[in-house]
């Protein structure tokens, strides 16, 4: 993070409690905190407010009511679990050498998942992107897959292999020689096009770095060898990549569907070059890709008014309405309020900042339903940072907000309304 370039920084404490799991865990981390990271985007870190989720209120806990919240949300969980799926890639129970005989037969590769017990994105991994039919299909039909503990059972090959974060994923051939090392937690289909590329012998890094010195700067080199390099903390120098080719690009270039990746994959920041391009010509893009860049859009507006609506800048007294308002206009500008549903943030943010607690309460009960799903799920998480309070009354309408709509939540978000109430109830 301190290597990387300033247009692509953002503050740690400024995101939302919400996000997809992407950075590997590793011994230092353990168990005290894990990482989470931006949907989408190569390099994105947030503090896991999830994995670690403290007392802010200081009081004692009482292990009566704790062992009923224990007993009324595992009963909860038993109900919802059958909604977290089953898992799609076929992971075999075979040791390395058994693994590598059927990779010889059925003409594949081996890929190994090392994980640990404690590791929240390797959970995220189990639950949310093994289970994926594509992700099933595309690691069955080219891989035998294995699964290993890097604590138990695979031990000795985690060593061997230099696993020291968690998950890490292995790709072996049929010498048990690797092919692809690479960590961390990523959504779908950045999982798949990232095996896919590294295990793809034309994207050797020293075959790319070699084409990319030599001045063969074409839109898939560019994307893969930028891939590359942030896949390998290497942030600086792969934005560096991506912003250097940009610039080289006429406007009318910028805006064809070979360069939509610069937008879809590496523009983080609306306010920098590529996102002040992006959002100035969304109109004029490619018809093949402008969905991608439209959808790219609305994902960097969202996370924007994310930074308010998750309560950071009130929180932290960095609420300035000029800012704020302009933001709200250019997505009406825009008109992407027309594809999601923005109005019930704004109203919320608004009545965090002019109203006490129990009003900006009435309001949260007014427009939770309105709220886009996952946004009822960041409401939620950010519940103990939108309430500074330890009054016992707006304590107690809290809890009973909560639990009003517990019948409404998905599997997710029950899981952390149960957090929240073991925290503001004890």
């Amino acid at each position: 993070m301190e290597n990387q370039p300033q247009s692509e920084k953002y503050h740690l404490s400024q995101l939302p409690r919400l996000g997809t799991l992407h950075t590997p865990c590793s011994q230092k981390l353990k168990p005290q905190t894990g990482l989470l990271r931006e949907q989408g985007t190569p390099a994105r870190w947030f503090n896991n407010h999830l994995l670690c989720h403290k007392n802010k209120h200081n009081t004692e806990v009482n292990p009566q009511k704790m062992k009923r919240h224990n007993a009324f949300f595992a009963t909860l969980l038993l109900c919802v679990m059958p909604l977290l799926g089953t898992a799609q890639t076929q992971f075999h129970n075979l040791s390395l050498d058994d693994a590598i005989t059927l990779a010889k037969k059925e003409n594949k590769l081996v890929f190994i998942d090392f994980y640990t017990d404690w590791c929240g994105p390797c959970k995220n991994m189990a639950r949310q992107v093994f289970p994926q039919k594509k992700v099933g299909d595309f690691l069955n039909s080219k891989f035998v897959c294995l699964k290993l503990n890097a604590e138990k059972e695979g031990k000795e090959l985690a060593t061997k292999y230099n696993v020291k974060a968690y998950p890490t994923y292995v790709v072996l051939d049929t010498n048990a020689q690797p092919r692809m090392h690479a960590s961390g937690a990523m959504n779908a289909d950045e999982f798949i096009y990232k095996v896919e590329m590294e295990i793809n012998p034309n994207n050797a890094p020293e075959r790319m770095k070699r084409l990319y010195d030599a001045g063969k700067h074409t839109p898939e080199l560019i994307n893969n060898y930028a891939f590359y390099l942030l896949g390998h903390q290497q942030e600086e120098e792969g934005f560096k990549v991506v912003n250097n080719y940009f610039k080289t690009l006429s406007p009318k270039d910028r805006l064809k569907a070979e360069n939509a990746f610069i937008f879809t994959r590496y523009t983080l920041n609306l306010n920098d070059e590529k996102g002040l391009f992006m959002t100035q010509n969304l109109d004029r893009f490619d018809l093949k890709s402008r969905s991608l860049i439209k959808a790219r859009t609305q994902m960097l507006f969202r996370n924007a008014v994310y930074q308010y609506f998750s309560g950071y800048m009130w929180k932290e007294k960095k609420y300035n309405e000029t800012d704020y308002l302009q933001l709200k206009k250019q997505i009406e500008t825009l008109q992407l309020h027309k594809d999601y549903p923005y109005a019930p943030m704004f109203a919320l943010i608004e009545s965090r900042v002019k109203d006490n607690d129990l009003t900006f309460l009435s309001c949260c009960n007014r427009e939770y339903n309105n709220l886009d799903p996952n946004d009822r799920t960041l409401l939620i998480l950010n519940l103990t940072r939108l309430f500074d309070t330890q009054d016992k009354t707006t304590l107690k309408q809290l809890s009973a907000f909560i639990r009003s709509h517990l019948a409404e939540m998905d599997a997710k978000t029950i899981i952390y309304a149960g957090q929240i109430l073991s925290e503001i109830e004890q």
